[in-house]
């Protein structure tokens, strides 16, 4: 394959301009980071709500034990989970028409990007406070 081919076949690859690879990445970033923070927010509602003081039975060499799950006190923002999965879910769909926006319609396309980056870096601004803020109260 000679050299005109490889760097035709390049730009074939990449179709879209700069700010549509940014913005296809933010919404990437975003769509990788949703389902880590609702798994955060179903497993700290499992345990934090609804465990509490549950007597779990089973048995054990033909002996039934009971376990009574303590009373926690883990400090989960819900409302900081819910901030940032709004935010995040915020970035996808601010980004969906970048693509759509050419020729004259270019300045609109690098705002649109530049406010999903935004939604995208709040959002995860959100989500490492409430890991800082979650760590600092257990010790």
């Amino acid at each position: 394959m000679s050299e005109p081919e490889k760097k035709e076949k390049k730009e074939e690859k990449t179709c879209g301009d700069g700010w549509e690879r940014f913005s296809n990445s933010v919404s990437s970033l975003s769509l990788s980071l949703l389902p880590t923070l609702l798994f955060i927010l179903i497993m700290s509602y499992i345990i934090v709500v609804g465990l509490q003081n549950a007597d779990i039975t089973f048995t054990v060499q033909g002996q039934e034990v009971t376990i009574t799950y303590p009373e926690i006190n883990i400090p989960v923002d819900y409302g900081a989970i819910k901030n940032a999965v709004i935010y995040l879910f915020a970035a996808i769909l601010i980004g969906l028409p970048v693509p759509l926006l050419s020729g004259k319609w270019k300045p609109l396309k690098i705002v649109v990007s530049l406010i999903q980056a935004g939604a995208f870096i709040y959002g995860l601004y959100i989500f490492v406070m409430m890991i800082i803020k979650f760590a600092s109260a257990l010790t």
